[in-house]
């Protein structure tokens, strides 16, 4: 497994999407680059790790960009958020704050800036990851999580999150890197 590396993408697909309040799953969909047998891409979007070390790093964005003039808030919020790398089986645990793996540089959807990562993390078992993206709780429909179409202009070419995952030879053990 030594060797292993993946670059996995979430392109916009069909329709343009909004934002749900709290933390929103990103869908990688498209394998870009895979190599080695350590890391795989889920159906759901999520990943799975072989036990060993790794880095990622990866972007998320969020807009409010559907046409192809700047985008204007009706609320005066530009809407900052972040993305973060966490254990996909905590999705739903009410105490997955405490579990992230990596945090995401601070990004607002007024301005579509993207939230970036970039850790190295050990497992010693087999482990499922996600990535998400939050930008608050009221999010006024005008947040998207992705866009397929602008101004009537449709794009298979949209990329809104995107992950880059090598398996580190030599470290493999505990003490060897880790979240936070």
């Amino acid at each position: 497994m030594s060797g292993s590396y993946a670059i996995f993408a979430e392109y916009a697909k069909d329709a343009n999407k909004l934002m749900k309040s709290g933390l929103n799953r990103r869908v990688f969909n498209v394998a870009e680059a895979q190599g080695g047998s350590g890391i795989a891409l889920n159906p759901d979007g999520s990943f799975t790790l072989e036990p060993g070390a790794y880095r990622m790093t990866g972007m998320s964005i969020v807009t409010m960009q559907t046409t192809f003039a700047p985008p204007a808030t009706h609320y005066n919020t530009n809407y900052p958020g972040y993305c973060a790398l966490y254990p996909a089986a905590l999705e739903a645990d009410s105490s997955l704050m405490k579990h992230l793996i990596g945090v995401g540089t601070p990004q607002t959807a007024l301005d579509t800036t993207p939230s970036f990562f970039d850790v190295f993390y050990t497992t010693t078992e087999r482990v499922n990851l996600a990535v998400g993206h939050q930008s608050g709780a009221d999010l006024h429909d005008e947040v998207y999580l992705s866009v397929y179409e602008v101004a009537g202009t449709k794009s298979d070419l949209h990329v809104f999150a995107r992950i880059a995952i090598t398996r580190l030879s030599g470290a493999t053990g505990p003490g060897s890197g880790g979240a936070r």
